[in-house]
């Protein structure tokens, strides 16, 4: 059987307005749809207010690319608006992939020594709350220890016994709050995810981007979570949706922490207060024959 293959465009705007002149500080853009060997992007621009003086891309450490812009003068607006088109396989499996060595097909997690210095930025187990533990063990030993089962438990336990809720603005909780309250935002369940993947020896990385299925005028910027399993590489894993990425999430940027994958990230001097407008639109392109 052949793949299924889509053809999608997305349309980014992220709008900030000021209730008195600013200066925009450098920014970093991080902006630019992630390829990997299920996705293909096929054309992307940045249409940006005011215009910068300059603009720079960057490759960043997960190979996703940045764009630092600069800018001169004072302004009471910034807009950024991102254009893509994307080729996709979204019929994949996600795990057709062989976990080696067969040591990590148990838990807790013990990395092969050439890949286990990499790793250390993102294994956080010394700062775990006690309770995140205590969470994250109980799944491990309903999951009797093996690896694959707790990251899908995980993330079905959480979907399952956790209210969701839309939250636009602010940080991620403290795992243990977003445990505490069993509710939260799609990056609160991302750093909850993090935290109990990190207690049983497993590296994790925070993740930006967006989320697409067969209803385009629910698209929203979406969190998820990324962890190092060898023989796969960085597989992704999405709690508020409770299953293991598949084809329709789309990565912008991948960090430590959430902060390190921000899609627009900078400051600005002045005194002002600032309100930010974002809106995002897919549309389903035909598949040329």
């Amino acid at each position: 059987m052949g793949e299924e293959i889509m053809l999608l465009s997305i349309r980014h705007t992220t709008s900030y307005t000021y209730d008195h002149p600013v200066i925009l500080d450098p920014h970093c853009l991080r902006l630019t749809p992630r390829a990997d060997g299920y996705k293909f992007l096929l054309e992307r621009s940045l249409d940006i207010i005011p215009e910068p003086v300059s603009i720079s891309a960057s490759v960043e450490n997960d190979g996703s690319i940045s764009h630092w812009v600069h800018f001169k003068g004072e302004t009471k607006v910034f807009t950024v608006e991102s254009k893509a088109r994307i080729s996709l396989i979204t019929d994949k499996n996600p795990f057709d992939f062989l976990v080696y060595p067969q040591s990590c097909l148990t838990l807790p997690m013990i990395y092969p020594p050439q890949v286990s210095r990499e790793l250390r930025t993102f294994l956080m187990a010394d700062n775990i709350a006690l309770s995140v533990k205590k969470f994250a063990f109980k799944v491990l030993e309903d999951a009797k220890g093996q690896t694959m089962d707790f990251l899908v438990n995980l993330a079905q336990r959480m979907k399952r016994e956790f209210v969701y809720e839309f939250r636009h603005a602010g940080a991620p909780f403290q795992p243990e709050d977003t445990l505490d309250s069993k509710r939260g935002s799609c990056r609160d369940w991302a750093i909850l995810y993090m935290a109990a993947a990190n207690a049983v020896g497993l590296a994790a990385r925070f993740v930006s981007g967006y989320y697409f299925d067969e209803k385009p005028e629910l698209a929203d910027l979406h969190a998820w979570v990324e962890i190092y399993i060898p023989g796969g590489g960085w597989r992704g894993f999405d709690p508020s949706l409770g299953l293991a990425c598949y084809g329709h999430h789309i990565a912008l940027a991948t960090g430590a922490s959430a902060i390190d994958a921000a899609p627009i990230q900078g400051t600005f001097k002045g005194h002002a207060h600032s309100t930010m407008k974002l809106e995002l639109e897919y549309q389903y392109l035909p598949v040329p024959v």
